[in-house]
């Protein structure tokens, strides 16, 4: 006789919904705040659209001493050759297979990799009003490469970028560019806003290693039980509409 109470009281809307809502209270906290930050924040914002170089003036054909013909001459196997320029200095970006050349525009000179005080230039060419605040100060830049050990490569670089220079600003969202050290380009950028952003994913999605498996055991199950216990409360409810009329 007890034992069927037990099981009746067990399998009652309102012990299932009491329970269920107690162990999926977290979960349920967690849902709340990260799908407030996502629909409160801006994702052109979160995705750094406004961190860009101030408009240039537009390249004139008359200032290319080397014709590009040439430079198509020498790399055959190139992939994409872009005309760009780099702290003030006409330069060709030239993808191969498996690796990126800089050519001066000018000699047709094949250029070294991008040094550190060039880093640091074109990393200043970002900071006008729409973008890094002209007053942030650079707090820290250094090279990554694939000499780099694995535990000190940021998590939000991609190693084929490598080698990199991480240029980190020190206003108020810690903006940091990832400048390729082949090319000049700025390959990766990223600031706390959309770190916090990429944090409060994984937890949205409950995928705690990448944040990339939207379709993990974990979510599914705790979605279930949110399903189970939103149905029992709903049952429990009209159960006991009696009292409400």
């Amino acid at each position: 006789m007890n034992s069927r109470k037990t099981l009746k009281k067990v399998s009652s809307a309102q012990f299932v919904h009491r329970w269920l809502m107690l162990l999926l209270a977290i979960p349920i906290f967690i849902w709340g705040l990260t799908g407030s930050y996502f629909v409160l924040m801006d994702i052109g914002f979160i995705r750094s659209d406004h961190i860009v170089i101030e408009r240039a003036d537009k390249i004139r054909a008359s200032a290319v001493k080397y014709p590009i013909a040439k430079v198509y001459q020498s790399f055959p196997e190139a992939r994409k050759i872009t005309l760009t320029v780099i702290n003030t200095q006409l330069i060709y970006q030239v993808k191969l297979t498996d690796q990126s050349l800089l050519i001066d525009a000018a000699s047709g000179q094949q250029l070294a990799a991008i040094s550190k005080s060039q880093a640091e230039q074109i990393s200043q060419s970002f900071q006008h009003q729409q973008s890094i605040s002209p007053t942030a100060q650079i707090q820290f830049i250094g090279l990554l490469n694939d000499k780099t050990p694995l535990e000190q490569l940021p998590s939000e670089l991609a190693a084929r970028h490598l080698p990199v220079w991480r240029v980190v600003f020190d206003d108020i969202g810690q903006s940091t560019l990832y400048i390729s050290a082949q090319t000049g380009e700025v390959v990766t950028r990223r600031h706390e806003y959309w770190r916090l952003f990429d944090l409060f994913w994984k937890w949205h999605i409950m995928d705690y290693d990448d944040g990339e498996a939207i379709d993990n055991q974990l979510l599914f199950y705790t979605a279930i039980a949110s399903f189970i216990a939103v149905f029992a409360g709903g049952l429990l409810v009209w159960q006991r509409r009696k009292r409400y009329s």
